[in-house]
């Protein structure tokens, strides 16, 4: 069965301190409705302590912010929304006390990919446009079952206060930014399922949601997880709550799965977050109980081999795992460190954790041997982490010769984690070495910089000039191009 991928991105979008102060949050969500149609859900807040203000007829004080969405495909213009966001209207000037407000507008488009290019302007104010651009897939195919993107939740409440977030019969506060506190002690989300009844008729469906780290999807506990059943219908609303009092700091994904009763799946999507939560820390005391007597790792009785073995899994380690690297690694004493060692390989493989080691032992090789240099191993680059963490792209474009962009590889993932045609860009500003570093990916949870465009072309004109997001175009200058041409 084909897999569906959703797009969801949350941006913040301010300028440039040199010019204007304007502040808003974009966020953007696919639904299909059950005429058919699918579209995103975007959500835009301006941060009134950003914009200008002027008096209305009466007197009193009100704020405009014209926001334009476009979608393109190739060179045509598939869809456009533009319309004035107004703040309330206040007795008082002064922006230091005006709270934030926002809309939500449904923005029509068919499925397929396109480049969506979002602008923001204070209407009182001679600034120029704040905007942003990127690139979102639909894919909700009429036949096959498929889920909407993934929301998250600081409160879920039954009664309803009449503000543009009451949704489902429920009042919602939403967590656009995905990000979760130590305050936070429940992962409440929701999402859309369509067409389950078009596969199984009025029979239930299983939905399974679980938590797994977003470096080494294992599942940071055996609670992490919360499965309900639903009568199919050609929409399936369904709420779900994880307890995450024990959820260490780092990076997840919440993974939510659709089955038959028979346990065939259906469907599946996912949604990146991240959570800091001190209190858990790392104890390496929590590995004593292991037994490495007669198992592989006994017999690796070189202890500056074992060192560099375990340091050989920062790539691929959990969070709490690489508080081991940070505070233990050089004071724990060697049968601590052979400990841990074997647990980590028995985590990912109970059966054989011995062909897990060997198989990520001739990967790590292949990295130090493919992007080493004489100050750094293979693994400790960003293109090793890259592969280790994800496997071998798809492709590779190199350019180490344009005229005026540093040396750069692009790297191409037809699929990765329930997201389509993923890249990441390293570029080479030494010149020298073969250390390339990550500048920018359209990876969820990996690092992003708007500006990246004109950071790799920059090699023989510096800009500083933050406002320009594209670079001037020059003889032999393909970076754009590549990034959006490459396949």
């Amino acid at each position: 069965m084909k897999k569906l991928l959703f797009f969801t991105l949350f941006l913040v979008l301010t300028t440039s301190t040199f010019a204007q102060k304007l502040s808003a949050l974009i966020d953007y969500k696919s639904y299909y409705s059950p005429s058919g149609e699918s579209y995103l859900e975007i959500s835009s807040f301006i941060n009134g302590k950003t914009i200008t203000y002027l008096p209305t007829e009466d007197g009193k004080y009100q704020a405009e912010v014209r926001i334009t969405v476009k979608a393109f495909q190739e060179d045509s213009v598939v869809n456009v929304m533009d319309f004035i966001l107004m703040s309330e209207v206040f007795e008082d000037p002064d922006r230091d006390t005006k709270p934030n407000f926002g809309e939500i507008k449904n923005f029509q488009l068919p499925n397929g990919e396109y480049i969506l290019e979002f602008s923001l302007q204070d209407m009182f104010s001679d600034s120029k446009p704040v905007s942003y651009v990127d690139v979102v897939t639909i894919d909700f195919p009429k036949h096959e079952v498929c889920i909407s993107d993934i929301s998250l939740y600081k409160e879920i409440s039954r009664e309803l206060t009449g503000e543009i977030f009451d949704k489902y019969g429920f009042s919602l506060k939403p967590l656009f930014y995905g990000y979760l506190h130590d305050e936070i002690y429940s992962l409440l989300y929701s999402c859309e399922i369509y067409n389950t009844n078009g596969l199984v008729g009025d029979e239930q469906i299983i939905i399974k949601s679980y938590i797994t780290g977003f470096e080494n999807k294992l599942m940071p506990y055996p609670e992490a997880i919360y499965t309900t059943r639903l009568k199919a219908k050609p929409v399936v609303v369904t709420f779900g709550e994880i307890g995450i009092y024990k959820l260490p700091s780092g990076n997840y994904n919440l993974v939510l799965e659709v089955y038959s009763k028979d346990s065939i799946l259906l469907a599946t999507n996912s949604y990146f977050f991240q959570r800091s939560n001190p209190k858990i820390a790392f104890n390496i005391s929590d590995y004593n109980a292991i037994n490495i007597q007669n198992t592989f790792v006994d017999n690796i009785r070189d202890t500056v081999q074992l060192l560099e073995y375990v340091r050989f899994l920062y790539p691929i380690s959990s969070p709490i795992e690489k508080d081991f690297y940070l505070t233990n690694l050089s004071s724990v004493s060697e049968e601590s460190l052979r400990r841990f060692f074997y647990a980590f390989w028995l985590k990912r493989d109970a059966n054989n954790p011995e062909k897990a080691w060997a198989d990520y032992l001739a990967q790590v090789k292949h990295v130090n041997r493919e992007f080493g240099c004489k100050l750094k191993q293979g693994y400790r680059t960003d293109r090793g982490r890259v592969f280790l963490q994800y496997g071998p792209p798809n492709s590779i474009w190199e350019s180490p010769y344009d005229s005026h962009s540093y040396p750069y590889e692009i790297w191409h993932y037809y699929y990765l984690e329930n997201q389509s045609s993923v890249k990441f860009i390293f570029w080479n500003t030494d010149l020298v070495s073969n250390d390339y570093e990550l500048l920018h990916s359209d990876k969820r949870g990996e690092f992003q910089d708007p500006f990246w465009k004109i950071k790799v072309t920059q090699r023989r004109t510096p800009n500083f000039n933050f406002e320009i997001t594209e670079p001037e175009n020059y003889f032999g200058g393909n970076a754009k191009d590549d990034w959006f041409d490459h396949r």
